[in-house]
């Protein structure tokens, strides 16, 4: 949805949703405050305003992509780290943390609907020796542009 907020009918809120669209967001809210400087801008200058101000604003914070995940907690002997990690490194997982204890344990985020296939990778990988749990849900961030 789009609202002028009580600048004149479709110079605000729609070049800013459009914006938006151009962009593909979803999920996005923009909002611009404009104050008056004296100058009257008339209906393009308007438009033109608050395109720009959307464009750049969401340029200068940038555009992520949320992904739900399942973080995996792995604990396994020191002997499978180098093998397990640069796996890791080479497949679709990504490494959130791994801490150094009596035994390496690794949070480990999936993306959802590919928790099976983790298991069953993260086995056959070492040879069953790993001790695997699901943990929570959450959505990982990642960059898409600037």
């Amino acid at each position: 949805k789009a609202s002028d907020d009580g600048e004149p009918a479709g110079t605000a809120g729609v070049p800013m949703l459009e914006v938006l669209k151009k962009k593909d967001l979803k999920d996005t809210a923009v909002v611009v405050t404009r104050y008056f400087g004296g100058i009257k801008l008339g209906a393009g200058g308007l438009i033109r305003a608050y395109s720009k101000a959307a464009s750049e604003g969401i340029n200068a914070c940038g555009i992520v992509k949320r992904t739900l995940t399942a973080t995996f907690h792995v604990k396994l002997d020191y002997t499978w780290l180098g093998k397990v990690e640069n796996a890791l490194h080479h497949s679709p997982y990504k490494i959130k943390e791994i801490r150094y204890l009596g035994q390496v344990e690794l949070d480990i985020y999936v993306k959802e609907g590919e928790q099976h296939a983790f298991e069953t990778w993260i086995s056959d990988l070492t040879n069953g020796q790993a001790d695997v749990a699901e943990g929570e849900k959450l959505y990982l961030e990642t960059d898409v542009a600037r």
